[in-house]
């Protein structure tokens, strides 16, 4: 599930002790992030990076500036709820708290009061989470078994995005791969820095923008990409450390596209709730709509929603497609999303020069078509490739 995080931004040890204990009573539910405050500005900058969803600020840290430090705050950090906490009730505080647009004003004992605020706003999170995040979206590509080509597809759809957000001006795409013991989006995307999103996950301070720009690399207009580990992986993240890095990522990208390898595990199950959708990557044959087969009862087991799938068969011919996906109908209960046509040798060619298929091939039209599907922006070039000598051949060939 997605964790909802609280920043403690708290001086005195008595009180932050309290704060903790409360939220480790939550922890199934709540993400902890702390910055020590005494660097104000730097504060500010780690809650435009964090920008937690409750933040549980020091009286001592306001100051004699109440009013303008929560107007920074709020600026940095304008969806948090702003909860002060002091060793003591002091109406006077309370009444300049206030007005200046604190949420909450806390006092020994917190336990109660801390608890009940945290509980209300874990439930209005859980109820609210996919609705009011519809300009930003995380979607995820798993291969129903290895060799299906989820990564490919995972890595050129990215790019295909990055290049419709880069067209509009918006946000940039993220591709992160969450394939930890495959690792091939690095190979792919031509990663160029040594460290990984293990790295993004062991970060313990929090991330910040200068720690995450030695992380990514590019290289495609729009599109950022974060790889997973080069040479092999001591252990396994756990869903809150995977949080993190979702959560940073949310707030920085509009799109974030992951590769979660082939096949479901604790692991990736651990990061269903953070997705709007998954595409599930299954090419033509009996061994592959199995699997697809069992996933599908898996997810349901798990309560992911099925409305949340998309069945894309990859590596196709054209004369199977239609014979197939109403197989996949009948047998598995799932329509089929969209089909890729076999580009195998395409691709071989592509990669062996260090790049990725080339995005007028019919292969590259395809899954610029699916993009299309999937975004709902249309591509800018398109009526222009429609001209092209290139297409005009591509459909007389389908006739």
């Amino acid at each position: 599930m997605r964790l909802l995080t609280a920043g403690l931004v708290i001086k005195r040890d008595d009180l932050l002790a309290e704060a903790e204990h409360c939220c480790q009573e939550l922890a199934r539910h709540t993400l902890v992030e702390k910055h020590d405050g005494g660097d104000w500005p730097g504060l500010l900058q780690w809650l435009n990076e964090t920008q937690p969803h409750v933040l549980l600020v020091d009286v001592e840290h306001l100051q004699n500036a109440v009013e303008e430090r929560v107007r920074q705050i709020k600026a940095a950090s304008p969806e948090s709820m702003i909860i002060a906490v002091h060793h003591a009730a002091d109406s006077q505080m309370i009444i300049s708290g206030m007005r200046a647009g604190l949420d909450e004003y806390f006092y020994p004992p917190l336990a109660k009061s801390l608890r009940e605020v945290l509980e209300r706003k874990i439930d209005q999170y859980t109820k609210s989470q996919f609705l009011t995040t519809s300009d930003r979206k995380t979607v995820a590509f798993l291969s129903a078994k290895g060799g299906c080509g989820g990564t490919t597809v995972a890595c050129h759809t990215a790019r295909e995005l990055g290049k419709r957000m880069h067209q509009s001006g918006t946000h940039h795409v993220l591709l992160a791969d969450l394939d930890l013991t495959g690792g091939n989006v690095r190979f792919l995307m031509r990663s160029k820095t040594p460290m990984s999103i293990l790295d993004a996950m062991e970060t313990t301070q929090g991330l910040d923008v200068a720690t995450w720009n030695r992380m990514i690399s590019n290289g495609h207009p729009g599109l950022e990409v974060i790889s997973a580990p080069g040479d092999g992986l001591p252990r396994l993240p756990g869903q809150r450390e995977v949080e993190r890095v979702l959560n940073f990522a949310r707030m920085r990208y509009q799109w974030t596209v992951l590769d979660l390898g082939c096949a479901l595990t604790p692991y990736n199950l651990s990061i269903l709730e953070s997705l709007h959708e998954l595409y599930l990557v299954a090419s033509p044959d009996v061994l592959a709509l199995f699997q697809v087969k069992q996933i599908l009862g898996e997810l349901q087991e798990h309560n992911f929603p099925a409305e949340r799938v998309r069945l894309i068969l990859n590596r196709s011919v054209e004369y199977e497609d239609k014979v197939v996906a109403q197989e996949a109908q009948k047998t598995l209960g799932i329509t089929a999303y969209f089909s890729l046509p076999n580009d195998c040798s395409g691709l071989a060619e592509a990669y062996a020069s260090g790049s990725l298929l080339a995005e007028h091939s019919p292969l590259g039209r395809q899954i610029s078509a699916m993009t299309s599907k999937i975004s709902g922006i249309e591509n800018h070039s398109q009526s222009d490739q429609r001209q092209a000598p290139w297409y005009r051949k591509f459909r007389m060939a389908r006739g």
